[in-house]
């Protein structure tokens, strides 16, 4: 969990009041008060002292609570925390990662915001907050928070010229042997959000400069952390001075389009290199690929290799062209894989899937279901589309995935379902019990569920909303409590927000979906 400064630091009503008589001045009946202060002062500093310590003390409270799981508690403490001292920035600190917890992804990012408005340097808040900027698309602004958050770690620091790492022990740092300088302890979670940050955006320059101050610093990790940073780095090492990557040629093209039923994969006819062949858009992946058989057939050498976290070992390439009918996108990172698992519902084996990297510096990708056809425009769209919901498109990071979600309700509640948008579940909508129930069903409704062993539970939903654009009357699955589905339970479990359910391909190719990843946002319209 975060750190916060502030409850580390000794808050004590002695050094608040006086400490040595020499200064005070002695007044009244043998009451001591500093000199220049007022007996009224002095109360009220000792109040404030008070006031501070029970404020201190319901952050730690709630920040217990959230370790432990509990985060409703923990967002109650943290209230009251807030109640107490409105302008305590460790309190919105906790009850933005109640809320993230909770699935309230706008009142978290809110909360977060305003700890960094009150302390630009707090480590917890820049940190939590980084991470929702970053799910929301916002990259740059997402590195902007980590400046005073970083900076702030070396406050205090003596730095001095060195020429080896030994050279910098006494100092307690590290020696960064190019400058010639010691350089402060390296801290791996402001470090790896910024890392993220610029794998997403491709910097093959400050990518791996990031990695190298955080393995040069000696930062204290867990292996999984440092796995994910070496692969991260070795990708964006392969395509250092290979110019810019992922560049859009043309104003729009237009293409077929399909949904596999076995993926949930968005696929079109694309022409890859000069080679025809079946593209995948899958925002899920964070790199693309590219097809073993098509690389060796288009002369592609490999540019080096990485070994992605939960993923395997894999030879990197560069895409020359992947061209659609009117618009190239040109320069593409890829790793070289076999595609033949992510082909199953497509009669041929696809050549290429774009993922979030590219899928990222596209302005729009208009995939009309119903009609089967398919728009990329280079520009991203200035507003929805008429009769158009605008909803945000949240992609949660799991290091080696990119889980896309929106917030849906379900049969007029008002309660907000934050679903993995683009599932292959049979059925249109699957559910968690607790998101089914919480939108005003009985808990007779999901009793005798068709499938004990699995705790799934068949329903008929009478509307799916994604705003004001509502999809009516189809099949849903629920899972119970126990064993719950496993895909959302992974998700829960890594990036800690609630996850109610997906969206599935029975339900998308109800709609005409307009993807702005770059924006985070998606216009949903239903022909």
């Amino acid at each position: 969990m975060p750190s916060f400064r502030s409850v580390l630091a000794p808050i004590t009503l002695g050094l608040l009041l006086c400490v040595s008589a020499s200064g005070c001045d002695k007044k009244g009946s043998g009451t001591k008060t500093p000199r220049g202060m007022s007996k009224e002062d002095v109360e009220a500093e000792k109040e404030k002292a008070k006031t501070q310590a029970k404020v201190n003390q319901l952050i730690v409270q709630a920040n217990e609570a959230l370790g432990a799981g509990r985060y409703v508690t923990a967002r109650k403490i943290a209230e009251d925390a807030l109640a107490e001292n409105p302008d305590n920035a460790d309190a919105y600190v906790v009850l933005g990662a109640a809320n993230w917890r909770a699935g309230d992804f706008d009142a978290s990012t809110e909360a977060l915001r305003k700890a960094m408005e009150l302390d630009p340097t707090n480590f917890g808040g820049g940190v939590a907050l980084s991470r929702n900027l970053r799910a929301a698309s916002l990259y740059d602004e997402s590195l902007a928070i980590l400046e005073p958050v970083i900076a702030a770690e070396s406050e205090g620091f003596q730095g001095k010229s060195c020429e080896q790492l030994e050279d910098c022990e006494e100092v307690g740092g590290w020696c960064d042997t190019e400058a010639k300088v010691c350089k402060p302890p390296v801290l791996v979670d402001t470090r790896a959000a910024q890392l993220w940050a610029y794998y997403m955006t491709l910097d093959t320059e400050k990518g791996p400069a990031v990695a190298d101050e955080v393995f040069l610093g000696g930062a204290a990790a867990a292996d999984v952390t440092n796995d994910a940073i070496r692969g991260y780095a070795d990708f964006l090492r392969a395509f250092a001075g290979k110019g810019e990557l992922v560049v859009i040629e043309g104003e729009t093209g237009t293409g077929d389009l399909g949904l596999d039923i076995y993926t949930g994969l968005t696929h079109s006819f694309a022409v890859v290199g000069g080679e025809p062949s079946r593209a995948l858009f899958s925002p899920l992946q964070i790199e693309s690929r590219i097809d073993k058989e098509l690389a060796d057939s288009l002369g592609l050498e490999p540019l080096g290799k990485t070994a992605l976290l939960n993923l395997g070992e894999y030879e990197v390439t560069l895409i020359p062209e992947v061209e659609f009918k009117g618009i190239k996108i040109k320069n593409v990172p890829a790793l070289i894989d076999d595609l033949a698992i992510f082909s199953s519902g497509l009669p041929d084996k696809a050549g290429v899937i774009l993922g979030h990297q590219a899928l990222h510096k596209i302005g729009s990708i208009v995939a009309d279901y119903p009609n089967k056809s398919l728009t990329i425009t280079k520009a991203a769209p200035s507003a929805a589309p008429a009769g158009a919901a605008e909803r945000p498109l949240v992609m949660l990071d799991q290091w080696s995935l990119h889980v896309p979600a929106t917030p849906i309700t379900i049969d007029s509640s008002d309660h907000t379902i934050w679903a993995w948008l683009g599932y292959a579940n049979a059925s249109a909508v699957t559910l968690t019990a607790k998101s089914y129930l919480k939108s005003g069903h009985l808990p007779r409704e999901i009793e005798n569920p068709e499938d004990p062993d699995n705790g799934r539970k068949m329903v008929y939903v009478d509307q799916v909303s994604f705003g004001s654009v509502t999809a009516p009357g189809m099949g849903g699955l629920v899972y119970l409590e126990q064993p719950g589905e496993p895909q959302l339970a992974m998700v829960r479990g890594f990036s800690g927000f609630e996850l109610g359910g997906f969206v599935n391909v029975a339900l998308l190719e109800q709609l005409k979906v307009t993807y702005a990843y770059g924006q985070g946002k998606i216009w949903i319209e239903k022909p």
